[in-house]
This record gives structure tokens, C-alpha cells and sequence, in this order.
């Protein structure tokens, strides 16, 4: 225990005092704390008869953690980004509009080109890397309590979410418009599909790592 944590050190001594936890959060209510306060530092200890109070494991990110994230997720938005650009491009060849410009083909095989080689590097690595945290997850109790794996899964839901709502609402003012084309709401269905799909999967993730605490 840190020193410059004050609640917790009073939590520590107020257990080791024979102090219920009922009494030492009221104490510390009164004293002006938060309740997200109260029960972060009462938390640090178990509810095991034991003197000495007995600390319970508390996440600590490692850099390990930072660079196997950081690789995971990156990979992840590559992998996403391009299909979608894949996507795209096969569209725009096989469903040419009257109205494009000249050079449109020529850009959407350079796009098909680049996308698939960005997919023959990042897609492996993302389904490497995914087996390797899942065996490490697995195989090691405090790697599920990563918090760099759960800040990391976050802002992936949130990406995720934020772009399928602008996807749907773009969709929409399209067709209220009347310029929704055929092409246009592939493109926006393959951009929903994806991120739909990615929202789905890190929020089974988020729910498994809820049931392993």
C-alpha cells in the first residue's frame, strides 16, 4: 500500500483496529469522502477474518501489456480499415456510376492493391495475437485482470459504436435525400457489418471478463 494513499492507509488501520467496515465507511462519509472513494479503499482488502488485513489482487499495467494491446488493436484497425476499403473498391468496379470521373477505375484498383497487401500483413498478425491472449488470458488469472486489455477493449467499443451510429445516420440522410444508390448502400452496409461485428465481439469479451471476477 502506497503511501501517499491516505483513505487507504486509515482503511488498513481502522481493519486492524477491529473496526467493522460499516463504521469506517460512515467515518469516512462524515470526514467528506466519496462514496466511489469509500469503497475503492475498503475494496483493497478482503472480507477474510485475518490480522493483519489481507490485500486482494489489484491490476497493474506492465509494458509487456502496452506492447501486446498496442500490436492487438493496431492490427485490428488495419484489419478493419482495409476490408472495408476492399469493399469499396470492388464496388466501385463492378458498380461504376455514369457519373464518375475518368480516373475513378484506375484509383479503385490502386485501392484494391493497396488493401489487400495491408490485409496479407495486418489479418495474420490480428488472428496471431488474438490466439496468443487468449491462451494468456487463459493460462494466467492475472492477465484477465489487465487494465490496459480493458481500457484498450473500451475505446474499441466506443470506435466501433460511434462509427456504425454515423454509418446508419449517413444511410439515412441519404435516402431521405433520394441519392441513395444501390452502390452507396453496399458501401454503408459493409461499413456497418464491420463495425457491428466488432461492437459484438469486444462486448462478449467486456461480459467474459465480468463473469471471471
Amino acid at each position: 500500500m502506497q503511501a501517499k494513499d491516505p483513505v487507504g492507509q486509515f482503511v488498513h488501520d481502522a481493519l486492524v483496529a477491529d473496526r467493522s467496515r460499516e463504521e469506517i465507511r460512515a467515518a469516512l462519509e462524515q470526514a467528506g469522502w466519496f462514496r466511489d472513494e469509500i469503497e475503492d479503499a475498503i475494496g483493497q482488502y478482503a472480507t477474510i477474518d485475518f490480522k493483519p488485513p489481507i490485500p486482494v489482487p489489484r491490476p497493474q499495467p506492465t509494458a509487456r501489456d502496452v506492447f501486446i494491446y498496442a500490436v492487438l488493436f493496431t492490427a485490428l484497425t488495419y484489419t478493419a480499415i482495409y476490408l472495408i476499403t476492399l469493399v469499396h473498391a470492388i464496388l466501385d468496379l463492378r458498380m461504376p456510376d455514369p457519373a464518375d470521373a475518368p480516373y475513378i477505375e484506375f484509383r479503385a484498383t490502386e485501392r484494391m492493391r493497396w488493401a489487400i497487401a495491408t490485409l496479407l500483413v495486418a489479418a495474420p498478425v490480428y488472428l496471431w495475437m488474438s490466439r496468443y491472449v487468449h491462451q494468456r488470458v487463459e493460462k494466467n488469472a492475472r492477465a484477465r485482470r489487465s487494465p490496459v486489455r480493458k481500457y484498450l477493449t473500451y475505446i474499441a467499443l466506443f470506435v466501433s459504436s460511434m462509427t456504425f451510429l454515423g454509418d446508419a445516420t449517413y444511410l439515412i440522410y441519404e435516402f431521405l435525400q433520394g441519392t441513395a444508390t444501390l452502390r452507396f448502400v453496399l458501401k454503408a452496409a459493409t461499413v456497418g457489418i464491420v463495425t457491428l461485428g466488432i461492437f459484438v465481439f469486444y462486448l462478449r469479451d467486456v461480459e467474459y471478463l465480468k463473469g471471471e471476477k
